[in-house]
C-alpha cells in the first residue's frame, strides 16, 4: 500500500537512501533538510528546531522516518550538537502527536553503548546493554530514545529507535575495510562492523510497513564483521574480560539484530569483506 512518508536529513548518508528506498518501493515521499533543496533527495527547506516549520511539513503524512540530526560530536559546538538533536527530534514526534502520525521511524546510534571508551560488558551485545555515552551526541541519542518512550506512553505513537552501527555509503566502504585489515585494533569501538546504507534504508521500510507497529529499540548493523577473523577470537583478543553469553557463530557481528529481525524481518543483505563487496551497481 503506497503511503506519504516524510523523510527528515533527507540530504545525508543515511537519509538519501531512505528516501530511494521508499521511493522505489511505490510510497510517496518528501524529503526535508536544513540544506537548499537542490538534491533531489530533498523537496523541502525545513530546519527541525523550529516547531512551526516542522508541524507544516509534515501535515498530511501517514509516517515519517526522522533521520534528520548533527550526525556526530564536533561538527558544532557540543550545546548545539545536543540542543538542536534533542530540540528536532521533539518538535517531530510533538507535530506527528498533534497532526496524528502513529508510525515513525527515528535514527539513534549505536555510540549510546560508548565501545570507543569501553569494552563491552557482554557479547553478543543486544538492546538491555548498559549506555555509556561519550560525547555530547551519543547524550542526545539517549535524550531522543526517551522522548520516545514518553510519546509513546503518552500519545500511543509507534516509534522504532534504530541504534545504527557504522552505516556507510558502498563507494567508503571498500577503503574502511581494508584499513580494518590493516590494523583491527584501530576499529573496535564500532566492533569491526559496517552497515550499507542500503540496509539502513531497507529497515527504515521494514518498520514502517510492519502490520503489527513495532516500538522501543532496535540495533542496526551488518550482518558480519568486515574482517577475516572469526569473531569469537576479535574479541578474545581486544576485549578479554566481555562475558560470553552465547556463541559468536563465524563472522557474526558481535552487536545483535535479533530484536529487529524478530520485530520486523530485518536482515543486512549487503555483506562486505576484502573478498565480497556490493557496488551500489549492484541490484542485489
Amino acid at each position: 500500500m503506497s503511503r506519504r512518508i516524510v523523510v527528515t536529513g533527507s540530504a545525508g548518508r543515511i537519509g538519501r537512501y531512505v528516501v530511494r528506498d521508499l521511493r522505489q518501493a511505490g510510497h510517496d515521499v518528501v524529503g526535508i533538510d536544513i540544506v537548499n533543496p537542490s538534491s533531489p533527495d530533498v523537496d523541502m527547506q525545513v530546519d527541525l528546531t523550529d516547531a512551526g516549520q516542522v508541524c507544516g511539513a509534515l501535515a498530511g503524512a501517514d509516517a515519517v522516518a526522522h533521520i534528520g540530526a548533527w550526525a556526530n560530536a564536533g561538527f558544532v559546538p557540543d550545546t548545539r550538537t545536543y540542543g538542536d538533536n534533542v530540540c528536532g527530534t521533539y518538535n517531530v514526534f510533538q507535530a506527528c502527536a498533534d497532526l496524528g502520525i502513529t508510525r515513525i521511524v527515528s535514527a539513534s546510534s549505536a555510540q549510546v553503548y560508548g565501545f570507543f571508551g569501553h569494552a563491552p560488558l557482554y557479547a553478543p551485545i543486544d538492546e538491555d546493554h548498559p549506555l555509556r555515552p561519550l560525547n555530547s551526541y551519543a547524550t542526545s541519542k539517549i535524550a531522543g530514545e526517551q522522548a520516545a518512550e514518553y510519546f509513546h506512553d503518552r500519545y500511543d505513537l509507534q516509534i522504532s529507535s534504530f541504534r545504527f552501527m557504522g552505516v556507510r555509503r558502498p563507494d567508503e566502504l571498500p577503503a574502511q575495510i581494508a584499513a580494518i585489515h590493516e590494523d583491527p585494533a584501530t576499529d573496535s569501538g564500532l566492533l569491526w562492523t559496517r552497515t550499507d546504507a542500503r540496509d539502513a534504508a531497507a529497515a527504515c521500510r521494514l518498520a514502517l510497513a510492519a502490520q503489527d507497529p513495532p516500538s522501543g529499540v532496535f540495533n542496526i548493523t551488518g550482518a558480519e564483521v568486515a574482517v577475516d577473523v572469526d569473531s569469537t577470537e576479535l574479541m578474545a583478543t581486544h576485549f578479554p574480560d566481555t562475558e560470553s553469553r552465547s556463541e559468536l557463530g563465524g563472522r557474526q557481528s558481535p552487536l545483535s539484530c535479533v530484536r529487529a529481525e524478530q520485530a520486523f524481518g530485518y536482515r543486512p543483505r549487503f555483506t562486505w569483506s576484502l573478498q565480497q563487496q556490493h557496488p551500489e551497481t549492484d541490484s542485489a
